[in-house]
């Protein structure tokens, strides 16, 4: 799940396809295990955050992205584990004013062990306009568990940090706007869905007017990780688009010196 009130997208809808002479996009990562210093159980395992790197790398091959780990930082901090990421609590910022690397085209993922008392499983900030606050905020947070192996099944093989950072680059969900014909996740190639799959209810028509069985193996759906296997060619273009249009912006460094003071 993502922030929906974070949201800054205006493009248009983007056309299926990304050249087979584009260079793969390479993204630098930074991932933030954040745990209570009584749970060290908490603190994930290098072995199961080098198989998160790869749910990742193996989902995006296709758009020709990839993300390059730079570094790991292990967090033991109570307060950093009980705040609600989904109210803005002033602690998030304070978390990421300390943690947070890069610029705005660096993804940091912060895995922790408790987001909300809905149960929610992740939450990433959409590209927008770039401020200094705006720097600070982004990234994802995502559920510990839900990393291959963790104790979350049938959430537990890494696709909810692959759903999250498909927000990060701008994707919305397959089922936003329903079978509306004005609204919609603005991909021309994702069936309209008139409401989130879980499971994996395979053949599911939730817009029987509308062509197309519910896209409900599509990474940006709710479905159970094992269900879940693909974006699709406009999702590519998009999250490319996206990356162009915001990602690549830039604060005047005086801005980035005081806000690393």
């Amino acid at each position: 799940m993502a922030k929906q009130d974070r949201i800054d997208i205006s493009l248009a809808k983007t056309p299926p396809g990304v050249a087979a002479t584009a260079p793969t996009l390479i993204v630098d990562t930074y991932f933030h295990i954040i745990y209570d210093p009584a749970e060290p159980s908490g603190n994930i395992p290098t072995n199961k955050l080098a198989k998160q790197l790869k749910a990742l790398n193996d989902a995006y091959a296709p758009a020709k992205i990839a993300f390059n780990l730079k570094n790991v930082t292990r967090n033991a901090n109570k307060n950093w584990t009980t705040f609600e990421t989904a109210t803005d609590d002033p602690l998030e910022m304070q978390m990421k004013a300390k943690l947070r690397k890069g610029d705005y085209k660096t993804l940091n993922i912060y895995f922790r062990p408790w987001l909300d008392r809905q149960g929610d499983l992740g939450f990433c900030d959409f590209p927008k306009t770039l401020t200094s606050s705006v720097m600070i905020q982004d990234g994802c947070s995502v559920l510990s568990d839900t990393v291959p192996g963790g104790s979350t099944g049938p959430f537990n093989e890494g696709k909810t940090a692959v759903h999250e950072v498909g927000h990060w680059f701008g994707l919305l969900h397959t089922f936003t706007g329903g079978c509306s014909d004005k609204d919609g996740d603005m991909i021309d190639d994702t069936p309209a869905e008139a409401e989130p799959a879980f499971g994996c209810p395979v053949g599911r028509d939730s817009c029987k007017k509308k062509p197309g069985k519910d896209p409900i193996h599509n990474f940006m759906d709710y479905g159970d990780d094992a269900c879940l296997t693909e974006f699709t060619p406009g999702q590519a273009v998009r999250m490319r688009n996206m990356w162009t249009r915001f990602r690549q912006q830039k604060l005047p460094s005086s801005t980035l010196d005081r806000r690393s003071k």
